[in-house]
C-alpha cells in the first residue's frame, strides 16, 4: 500500500537501491536514510521500524476435532508450565459375519492389539498401565461425522483388561497387548452357538457398544499414540481345534468407522501461568502470563497478536511499505525437553477468535519454517512475510484494532498432536518489522 506516491519509473529505480540497503542494515532497529539527488528528491527516506506495539494474549478454543485421525492416544502427563494432562481413546468395533465355529473349537485367549506410532508425549522411559472398559452407550458423531477433545460417552467402571509395561515408542511393528479374556471367552461362546446379538450389525452394536482407553492404575508420565484403524486397532479371539495335533485358530474384529474413534482431552492449569484462563472467557494476556503466550495442539492453546499502534504509520503523509516481517521467537531453553514444531501457519482472527487462513500472494497457506542457530540461541526465530496482510489492513486508512493474527499448527497436526511452543512475549518481544518509504 502507499500513500501520495513518485512517478513509476523513480519508483523502479528506487526500488533497487532500497532492496540493497535493506540487505545491509536488517539487523537495524530504526534507521532513516536519505537517498541520493541521482535517484529521487532528497526528502525520501527508507524507515526500518519493528517498535510497533503487539498485544499478546493465548486463547483456548472451545473444542478441537479429534476424530478420523487414525492415532489413539491413551496415558497422561503433568509439568508446571502447561499443567496436567490426561487422554482417553473412543472407538467401537466393526462388524463383519462371523464364519461357523467347529466344532471341535476350543477357546484359548483373547487380547486388544494396539500398534505404535511415532507420536509420544513426555517420558517414555517409565513404565506404563493402559486399561480398557465397555461403553455402556453407543458411540454418536455430531452431525454424523465430528467428535472433539472434549467429546465422551458413558463406560463401566469395571475394567474389561489392563496391562502394565515399558513402551517401546517409534516401533510400527511392535505391538501391545491388552488381555480381555473373560469379554474373549463370551464372544467365542456367542459365535459358536451362532446368538442372535452377533448375527447382525445392529445385534452386535447394541451388543458391544464400543470401548475406551485409559490410563491404568500406574501414575502414567507420558501419552502414547497408538494406530487407529481397521488394521491396527483390533481384537483378537484365539483358539485352538481339539485334535490328536491342534491346530491353532483365531478371529479377528477389526476396529470399527473411523468418525467414531476420537481422542477425549482433560486438561488441568492449576499452579501454572494459564490457570484463569477459563475465568478470563479462554483468553489471557500475556501480562498475566509471565510475557509469554501458549500454543499446543489437542489442548486447543493458540498465541493471538494484536496490532494496536499500527494506525500511526498513517500519520506520515506520504509513504509505501515494502516489506512487513513478524518474528517469533521461542523462550530460549524451553524446548530441550520437547522438540519445536518444524513449522508455523498464521491465521487472521477477529474479537470473536474465529479464524481464517492466512495465504500468501500465490494462494497457498503462509508457513514460517523453524529457523535454528545452534550457536547463538537468540537466533532461533519463526519469521513470516506478513506484507499483504499489513497492506490491507491499512487500505482504508483505518485499523481495527480488534483483529489480528493467531499462529499455530495447521489443522491436521492442531487435531493430532501435542506439539507446543512457548513464545517469548518481552525479552525480546514479539516483533513487527516494517520497511518502507516516506516522502
Amino acid at each position: 500500500m502507499k500513500g501520495i506516491g513518485v512517478g513509476k519509473k523513480g519508483r523502479i529505480i528506487l526500488s533497487f537501491f532500497v532492496f540493497g540497503i535493506i540487505l545491509i542494515s536488517s539487523c537495524t532497529k530504526t534507521n532513516e536514510f536519505t537517498i541520493g539527488k541521482d535517484f529521487v528528491e532528497s526528502q525520501t527516506r527508507l524507515q526500518v521500524i519493528d517498535t510497533f506495539s503487539v498485544d499478546l494474549s493465548t486463547v483456548l478454543l472451545d473444542s478441537v476435532v479429534t476424530s478420523s485421525q487414525n492415532i489413539a492416544y491413551v496415558g497422561q502427563y503433568e509439568d508446571n508450565i502447561f499443567g496436567s494432562i490426561n487422554c482417553n481413546s473412543y472407538f467401537d468395533l466393526a462388524y463383519e459375519s462371523f464364519s461357523e465355529l467347529d466344532v471341535k473349537a476350543v477357546y484359548d485367549s483373547s487380547a486388544f492389539i494396539l500398534y505404535y506410532t511415532d507420536y509420544n508425549y513426555g517420558d517414555t522411559t517409565a513404565m506404563m498401565s493402559i486399561s480398557i472398559h465397555r461403553l455402556t452407550e453407543k458411540i454418536v458423531p455430531y452431525d454424523k461425522t465430528y467428535l472433539f477433545n472434549t467429546s465422551s460417552f458413558h463406560y463401566e467402571s469395571q475394567v474389561t483388561g489392563t496391562v502394565s509395561f515399558y513402551p517401546v515408542p517409534h516401533s510400527s511393528d511392535t505391538a501391545v497387548s491388552i488381555p480381555v479374556n473373560s469379554l474373549g471367552e463370551e464372544l467365542f461362546n456367542l459365535i459358536r452357538d451362532k446368538d442372535e446379538k452377533v448375527s447382525t450389525q445392529e445385534w452386535f452394536t447394541d451388543y458391544l457398544k464400543g470401548f475406551v482407553l485409559t490410563s491404568g492404575t500406574t501414575n502414567n508420565k507420558a501419552l502414547l499414540g497408538f494406530k487407529a484403524s481397521s488394521e491396527r486397532l483390533v481384537m483378537k479371539i484365539y483358539y485352538h481345534l481339539d485334535k490328536e495335533e491342534p491346530e491353532k485358530k483365531e478371529i479377528t474384529i477389526k476396529m470399527g468407522e473411523a468418525t467414531h474413534q476420537f481422542n477425549n482431552v482433560k486438561y488441568d492449569f492449576t499452579n501454572t501461568p494459564l490457570y484463569n484462563i477459563k475465568m478470563e472467557k479462554n483468553e489471557v494476556p500475556s501480562t498475566e502470563t509471565g510475557n509469554k503466550v501458549f500454543m499446543q495442539g489437542l489442548i486447543g492453546l493458540i498465541p493471538k497478536l494484536r496490532f494496536s499502534s499500527l494506525q500511526d504509520i498513517l500519520a506520515a503523509d506520504r509513504w509505501e511499505i515494502l516489506k512487513a516481517e513478524l518474528i517469533i521467537e521461542p523462550v530460549q531453553f524451553s524446548y530441550d525437553l520437547f522438540s519445536l514444531p518444524d513449522s508455523l501457519y498464521i491465521y487472521k482472527t477477529d474479537k470473536e477468535n474465529r479464524r481464517t487462513i492466512l495465504n500468501d500472494d500465490d494462494s497457498k497457506p503462509m508457513i514460517a519454517s523453524f529457523e535454528f542457530d545452534k550457536y547463538l540461541p537468540e537466533n532461533n526465530r519463526y519469521t513470516f512475510n506478513i506484507t499483504s496482510y499489513i497492506n490491507q489492513e491499512l487500505y482504508d486508512a483505518y485499523v481495527d484494532s480488534q483483529n489480528g493474527l493467531m499462529i499455530g499448527l495447521n489443522e491436521n497436526k492442531l487435531e493430532s498432536s501435542f506439539e507446543r511452543l512457548l513464545v517469548e512475549g518481552k525479552h525480546p518481544p514479539v516483533k513487527l518489522r516494517i520497511y518502507y518509504l516516506s516522502y
